[in-house]
């Protein structure tokens, strides 16, 4: 994915200035991208141009969301079965007692993707008076996927400072930020409490973390 990717970036038409970008330059967001880390040798706002710009917030969303997971993602839209071994793979790389709770894998999904068109969709009420109704949809997912991935890119290049003493919009990103962080199992111990009717040691430590981070940051502040 990183290779493709940075392929991808290197193009000319993924550049602003419709110019080849420097390869390394190119290698170096890709793989930022996939890892979430949102470093970057060039200014992802001024630098890239569109088709730059959805190609690493693709990147991000499987880095994300881990690749097995995106992996069973593309077989769902497909309309494909993943094979036993497949399945037996993607168990075990998503530490899964059995390949049946796949099924749990295809809800995280998709609760994903509604927490990200929810953020975005809260985010472009922000954004549509300050950018119009294009930009300002663009901008909404660009952000709202990042935040969720906590990868950390932006588009509007000194990242959020304009932001500063706007409360609702960063409340939108802090909490995209936060969803995204919980992971894979303790998302899969949320929605199957009413099932089991407990929770792994993993899922109340990270909760239990968060939330003691989260009250002494308010606190702080």
């Amino acid at each position: 994915m990183i290779i493709i990717g940075s392929i991808l970036l290197s193009l000319p038409f993924a550049d602003k200035a419709g110019q080849a970008t420097n390869y390394s330059d190119a290698l170096f967001t890709a793989t930022s991208a996939v890892c979430v880390t949102g470093l970057s040798t060039v200014t992802t706002a001024t630098h890239w141009s569109f088709f730059g710009q959805l190609i690493i917030m693709i990147l991000v969303e499987i880095g994300g969301l881990g690749f097995m997971t995106f992996a069973v993602m593309l077989s769902n839209f497909a309309h494909q079965r993943m094979s036993l071994g497949a399945r037996m793979l993607t168990g075990k790389a998503l530490n899964l007692n059995h390949p049946s709770q796949l099924r749990i894998v295809q809800l995280i999904i998709r609760l994903s993707l509604i927490i990200q068109l929810m953020g975005a969709i809260l985010l472009f009420i922000v954004l549509k008076p300050r950018l119009g109704i294009g930009k300002g949809i663009w901008y909404s997912i660009f952000h709202s996927v990042t935040a969720y991935c906590n990868a950390g890119f932006d588009l509007f290049g000194p990242s959020l400072e304009q932001f500063a003493n706007n409360p609702y919009f960063l409340t939108i990103i802090m909490l995209l930020i936060s969803a995204g962080s919980f992971g894979f199992l303790v998302w899969r111990d949320l929605l199957t409490y009413h099932i089991h009717h407990k929770l792994s040691l993993h899922t109340r430590f990270a909760l239990t973390v968060g939330i003691i981070i989260l009250i002494r940051v308010v606190l702080v502040k």
